[in-house]
């Protein structure tokens, strides 16, 4: 027998629509990671600048980045590559995958559970992440990932409850006992917290898509020009660039319903920000090997790059 072959990986996926706390669950799952294993990141971004891996590395977690395009459209080959790498390079006990909150997660659940996988990968609970608010909100109950993220899920998770109001609350609780296979937890919870126990769960097969051939034919998705209907723009700048942090803030705050995450050298150490429609969770790490910034948003309009770039360049310490 060879000793050397990988088998019988424990993988989850942590899903869930933009802007509901998937890097902060797993940086909190990652706190609870018994001491005798190793566990990674595959994690997917929609843009093509990555910057939740530049957070996980930030905090020493091994990471492999998709970037510059939702993951489900690079199911197959290409997301068989990237595990086949990560697997080999780290070797670890645990694989959590973190897809684009614009993805699709029907293709990488197929993939993952195809015959290349068949004996490689141990598929545990899916888990997906919900913002209870954005039940009140068609722009994410019409739109389809955001459906069959859920649909999909084995545990579905309110997080941000501090933000929510009771009614809201209870929307969410009337809501998830509708979802027919009854999922096998439903948590709620604020900043991301989860018990690692829950990686634990097995997923369930007889969990369906209701847009099962939504993003199936061709590539959707690539670097940040998305078919329904979201854009982004990124940038990347050298450690030698520092930014005035007041500037940089000011220039964020002018932004309404859109989606901000940078990782950033400013006059007051490197920090991160983490902005989702008016949401600000802004935070200091160690270091990182350089800048990143990325804009989500809906409003090609308020994307328009050399005028945004004309603005953040006015931002540098």
């Amino acid at each position: 027998m060879n000793k050397n072959k990988l088998s019988n990986i424990s993988t989850n996926i942590i899903s869930g629509f933009l802007g509901t706390g998937k890097t902060s669950a797993i940086l909190h799952l990652m706190e609870q990671k018994p001491t005798n294993e190793k566990w990674s990141v595959l994690v997917n971004e929609f843009g093509s600048v990555g910057i939740d891996g530049a957070i996980y590395k930030a905090n020493d977690i091994e990471v492999k980045e998709i970037p510059g395009g939702c993951m489900c459209c690079a199911a197959g080959v290409p997301l068989q590559v990237a595990i086949n790498q990560i697997l080999k390079k780290t070797r670890p006990h645990r694989l959590l995958i973190e897809p684009s909150g614009l993805g699709h997660p029907k293709r990488v659940f197929d993939t993952l559970k195809g015959e290349y996988f068949k004996e490689v990968l141990s598929l545990k609970a899916n888990i997906c992440l919900v913002d209870p608010r954005n039940l009140n909100d068609e722009r994410y109950t019409t739109h389809e990932n955001f459906v069959d993220q859920i649909a999909l899920a084995d545990i579905l998770v309110a997080n941000k409850i501090d933000l929510c109001d009771q009614s809201t609350l209870t929307n969410f609780e009337n809501f998830s006992q509708t979802l027919q296979p009854q999922k096998q937890q439903i948590i709620k919870t604020q900043f991301g917290h989860l018990d690692a126990s829950i990686l634990e769960l097995d997923s369930i097969d007889t969990r369906t898509a209701q847009f099962p051939s939504f993003h199936e034919h061709g590539i959707n998705n690539i670097a940040g020009v998305s078919t329904d209907g979201y854009y982004s723009e990124g940038w990347q700048f050298s450690s030698n660039k520092i930014f005035d942090y007041d500037k940089i803030k000011s220039f964020f705050d002018q932004f309404n319903r859109i989606r901000i995450k940078a990782v950033l050298l400013t006059n007051k150490g490197w920090i991160v920000f983490n902005i989702h429609d008016q949401q600000r969770k802004i935070y200091t790490i160690e270091s990182s090997d350089d800048s990143r910034l990325e804009i989500i948003g809906l409003d090609i309009d308020t994307l328009k790059r050399k005028k945004l770039e004309h603005e953040i360049n006015h931002c540098f310490y």
